[in-house]
């Protein structure tokens, strides 16, 4: 009886052995095929050139507010390390201060509102320019974090606040230039979590920037030709110019390019100053505009 039943564990043991190695190849698999070609329908700013001294100059004239979370944060340090790799000093990067640098610019930052609570950050970006910071600054821009909009989020709500409130700004601040900005994106998550996914039918992160990617979709065709940093473009396009994401219930979704990410959501230094590239570029344009 002993060895009947040792056979019979031995025989779960195997299967099980081969039910999680074929997971792990699908996961693997899938890692791969979720690698898509450049959709020549999006905005060219991931694959804009790099920065330049010129660039870089005018940024450190330009009178900058940005309203931001977490992710900012990883921006701004990417920021530094560009003037850096560039051998020049930076901008005065400052919290909740006008302090104009050497060069009379300065960029003014704060962490807007709160996490997963969208609306609460528009009218924080929105009070804090009306209480001063408006009238202090040439470019102006917030940004929304990953957490903010998920697949439970109404996201026309939250496009029409947004641009309701960006619409009374500008015809409020009007010698300020407003940047708008795309979602930042999680990414496919690591191996172990597709795998508890695929196990248990539990794929929120695919719905989750399926929704970012409705509302980057709204932020891109409303202020296109406009000033605007398309954050989850540059996320998730690879260094060889793939783009990393896939296909949910028939739905597109882009994700954050594992080698940019130091986490789910937060960038690593190489993603920070791709990034912090990009937003440079745009700032400096926004400046010259």
């Amino acid at each position: 009886m002993r060895t009947r039943l040792r056979w019979g564990v031995r025989k779960v043991i195997v299967a099980a052995t081969v039910v999680t190695a074929g997971v792990a190849v699908w996961a693997l698999t899938s890692l791969g095929a979720n690698k898509e070609g450049v959709m020549s329908s999006q905005p060219g700013a991931a694959l804009a050139p790099g920065v330049t001294p010129k660039d870089l100059a005018e940024v450190t004239r330009a009178k900058v507010f940005f309203g931001h979370q977490s992710v900012g944060v990883n921006i701004l340090d990417g920021v530094r390390d560009v003037y850096a790799a560039h051998g020049t000093a930076p901008p005065v990067i400052v919290q909740g201060a006008l302090v104009p640098g050497s060069d009379g610019g300065f960029i003014d930052h704060a962490f807007i509102g709160e996490n997963t609570k969208p609306l609460l950050k528009i009218q924080d970006f929105d009070s804090t320019l009306r209480n001063g910071v408006g009238k202090s600054v040439d470019v102006a821009f917030m940004k929304f974090c990953y957490v903010d909009i998920t697949a439970t989020t109404n996201v026309d709500e939250l496009f029409a606040a947004y641009r309701a409130t960006l619409v009374n700004l500008q015809r409020d601040f009007p010698n300020v230039t407003f940047v708008h900005a795309t979602v930042p994106l999680t990414t496919e998550q690591g191996i172990l979590s597709r795998v508890k996914s695929w196990l248990t039918g539990n794929t929120s992160y695919k719905a989750d920037n399926v929704a970012r990617e409705r509302f980057n979709q709204l932020i891109r065709h409303e202020y296109a030709g406009s000033h605007l940093l398309d954050l989850a473009a540059i996320e998730s396009t690879t260094p060889d110019g793939a783009r990393s994401g896939g296909t949910y219930e028939g739905q597109q979704y882009y994700s954050l390019y594992d080698g940019y990410a130091s986490d789910p959501g937060h960038l690593n230094p190489e993603g920070a100053q791709v990034v912090a590239s990009a937003w440079l570029k745009t700032v400096a344009k926004a400046f010259e505009e």
